[in-house]
């Protein structure tokens, strides 16, 4: 197993937002008596667990397709991807509101390309964000991301053509929402609905390659 290690065990979207509450708790003691402002000091605490992003050992499997976020399984059917036009299967995951935010790839390879969604035209069903990474030896994974009714664009740290790790930290996505994986349909699906899974961990799928 290789240690994903490539980052502290707080996001760094949260940072800023812990430093502040702990400026603002730290007023307020000064000013006041600490019985008065404790409370002030549950919100930095509060933070540090909503952006906690702790280390993941990623399995050293090259044909393995690991989840992306940490969320529950919802469904897993054979279906048509219209994204890049083939026969796959769709994995659909939900992430809670208290799962960790980090976004980590699935598989290890290359951008081929990426789809926004803009907000004044999207419809409720529609992804804010797709995007197609593709192995060495061709094995092609496209994750999809839903955010539901409040507008919350997910952050995406990897573009068109740049190179990602399995299991590399590539974006965050704050609060939940619904991620679609479409793996090939050649592929031999790990998991089963219902189940819990961990972003860079968990093994959803293998690549089958017959010689």
């Amino acid at each position: 197993m290789a240690l994903q290690n490539q980052h502290t065990l707080i996001a760094r979207e949260g940072r800023l937002l812990i430093v502040f509450s702990i400026v603002i708790a730290s007023v307020l003691t000064y000013y006041f008596s600490f019985l008065t402002a404790g409370a002030s000091w549950l919100l930095p605490l509060l933070f540090a667990f909503l952006f906690r992003d702790p280390t993941r050992k990623v399995p050293s499997e090259p044909l393995a397709v690991v989840s992306p976020v940490d969320a529950r399984i919802l469904s897993i059917a054979k279906c048509r991807d219209g994204y890049i036009d083939r026969n796959a299967v769709k994995i659909v995951l939900s992430m809670g509101p208290l799962d960790v935010f980090s976004v980590r790839s699935p598989i290890e390879g290359k951008v081929i390309h990426q789809w926004y969604v803009d907000e004044n035209v999207a419809v409720s069903d529609a992804p804010v964000f797709a995007q197609w990474i593709q192995t060495d030896e061709n094995d092609d994974v496209l994750l999809a991301m839903f955010t539901g009714r409040f507008w919350r664009r997910p952050r995406n740290y990897i573009q068109f053509g740049d190179r990602v790790g399995q299991g590399q930290r590539c974006g965050f996505m704050s609060f939940g929402a619904v991620v679609e994986v479409y793996v090939p349909d050649t592929a031999r699906i790990e998991i089963k609905e219902g189940q819990r899974v961990t972003a860079g961990e968990t093994v959803m799928a293998h690549f089958i390659h017959r010689g």
